[in-house]
């Protein structure tokens, strides 16, 4: 960056920015930095239902008795659980939290929100609350779907204390940034059996070392940043950055 003495403009084709910000001098710079929101929205809010029906019906163990060719239906009764009626918490409630939220309203789920900044347009959550019922949103959530950006404000956000308050059985999704929720705390809660399970697309650290204690639950779903990556998402870049090159050369206002 700083031997680029003729830089114009920075582009990042994904959504997140946290790690060009993070660089001190590319932060503090006049150069515009513009990102691609949008593309990334409906394959991510599909991952998060698919990882909440794999965890509500055991998916991982019925992978393994698959590949074992065992068929023992009563050994599953009262071992699936459906996603109707249960309330779904969402932390962030961009086009991300709004595109879950649509989805979860399809399985008759109850949708809350937090947000910063709430506003008045709801879409398919019942209610959108502030950031100082956060804790409310923690404690009544079945399901509690981190959607929120990684900024220093939102560092381990969701911590020990956070995490033991909420539901014993309850569940958490993190799809869009790791270091929202703390790790250890979230994998100890899981160990002793207050939280359910949960389902990871994106860890503090990526890649995730393999001496993590993530990887040794058994109530826990991995993906590795991910859920986005399909050919859609990539057009989909690919027309923000050609409507933004559209406005740089004429010299109007990126996006």
């Amino acid at each position: 960056f700083a031997a680029a003495s003729n830089l114009k403009w920075i582009a990042c084709p994904g959504t997140g920015v946290d790690k060009i910000v993070a660089v001190p001098v590319i932060r503090d710079s006049d150069i515009p930095l513009t990102n691609a929101p949008g593309a990334h929205v409906p394959p991510m809010a599909d991952h998060v239902i698919g990882m909440m029906i794999a965890l509500a019906h055991n998916f991982r163990e019925l992978y393994r008795d698959q590949d074992q060719r065992l068929f023992n239906t009563r050994n599953w009764d009262g071992r699936m659980e459906e996603l109707g009626g249960r309330r779904i918490g969402i932390f962030g409630y961009g086009e991300l939290g709004r595109a879950i939220a649509d989805r979860a309203i399809a399985f008759n789920m109850d949708v809350k929100a937090v947000d910063p900044n709430p506003g008045s347009d709801t879409g398919a959550a019942s209610e959108i609350w502030s950031l100082d019922r956060l804790d409310k949103l923690v404690t009544s959530s079945d399901w509690l779907v981190i959607a929120a950006p990684y900024i220093p404000a939102t560092h381990h956000i969701i911590d020990a204390v956070r995490i033991r308050s909420m539901k014993r059985g309850s569940r958490i999704i993190v799809i869009s940034r790791g270091g929202i929720v703390d790790e250890d705390a979230l994998a100890d809660a899981i160990a002793d059996g207050h939280l359910a399970g949960a389902g990871l697309d994106a860890t503090e650290i990526e890649p995730l070392p393999k001496g993590s204690p993530l990887w040794d639950q058994e109530n826990m779903i991995i993906t590795q940043h991910a859920s986005a990556l399909t050919p859609e998402l990539y057009e989909g870049r690919r027309l923000v950055f050609i409507n933004n090159l559209r406005r740089f050369v004429n010299g109007e206002p990126l996006k």
